[in-house]
């Protein structure tokens, strides 16, 4: 399939306007982090995506804002911005572009230990999605709208429970963690639980040392591995669920101590779904957070 790529200015747009205003969060480019953002340096972050699969070309720009109403609690909301171009039966090609759902997160670090160059953090994450982007729409002359994975939003309210962990010691820093979503149901259509866990390796490049009382520009090699089951959409005619497993390997810069730049090429080892997306194929990003 060939993109289209009208409408993409559109994404443009609000790319660059959001790039003004938002940036990035996690130490990790995938995985989440299990340490919080300190109230006194609440940051913004702009996720500029592309991903293939063998139906279906997506463009979206999140914005995001992260912050810390505690040294043990960080909150978040996030925005997402999206472009799609999808066939539908034969091979009729249809586009859309709008705001998805917003989300809603929270983070309670439960545990922490601090040592000389050395860190770690146990932490409950939650989220919750609300059914903010068009769910119904229809094409054409359609009584009926088509498949609700391709709509911009939901539908639904989408909650989601889980654990991270992170330990840090000098230029070393792993990450895992545990995710659950359930969603509840509109229209007879309730999207399949998913379960999700991920697990980062962080490596500082340079500086090799850092000197006491500095701070400036550092490169990370990130390398972000995940695994998703995701359960059957009652409702729908296709029976989604399989298994995924993926691999991502990407770049951290810190340009200056509030300004980094990030992204990450991500790669499908095994997809196992059947849906109206097909079989996935590759993923990357960039991104930029501003640490105000």
């Amino acid at each position: 399939m060939q993109p289209s790529f009208r409408g993409a200015r559109d994404v443009l747009s609000v790319t660059f306007l959001l790039l003004l205003i938002t940036g990035s969060a996690s130490a990790q480019l995938v995985t989440e982090n299990a340490g919080t953002v300190s109230p006194e340096t609440p940051l913004a972050r702009l996720v500029i995506n592309a991903a293939q699969w063998r139906h279906v070309d997506e463009f979206s720009a999140v914005g995001e804002f992260h912050y810390g109403f505690h040294p043990r609690f960080e909150g978040s909301v996030s925005v997402p911005f999206i472009y799609r171009y999808f066939e539908i039966g034969n091979n009729d090609d249809e586009e859309i572009a709008g705001f998805g759902d917003v989300a809603l997160k929270g983070k309670v670090v439960v545990h922490k230990e601090d040592g000389v160059m050395t860190s770690m953090r146990t932490a409950v994450l939650a989220g919750i999605e609300f059914p903010t982007g068009k769910w119904d729409d229809r094409i054409g002359d359609a009584t009926e709208p088509y498949a609700r994975k391709l709509q911009l939003g939901s539908g639904t309210f989408d909650f989601t429970l889980g654990l991270a962990f992170t330990y840090i010691n000098d230029r070393h820093r792993i990450a895992i963690d545990a995710l659950g979503r359930a969603s509840t149901s509109r229209d007879n259509v309730s999207p399949g639980p998913v379960l999700r866990v991920d697990l980062a390796y962080w490596f500082r490049l340079f500086p090799a040392v850092f000197e006491p009382g500095e701070s400036g520009m550092e490169l990370r090699l990130v390398v972000d591995a995940w695994y998703l089951h995701r359960y059957h959409t009652r409702g729908e005619k296709l029976d989604d669920s399989g298994d995924q497993v993926w691999l991502a390997p990407g770049l951290q810069f810190y340009a200056t101590n509030w300004l980094l730049l990030e992204g990450n090429a991500a790669y499908a080892l095994m997809d196992t779904t059947d849906d109206e997306y097909g079989r996935a194929r590759w993923s990357a990003f960039v991104a930029v957070k501003i640490l105000f």
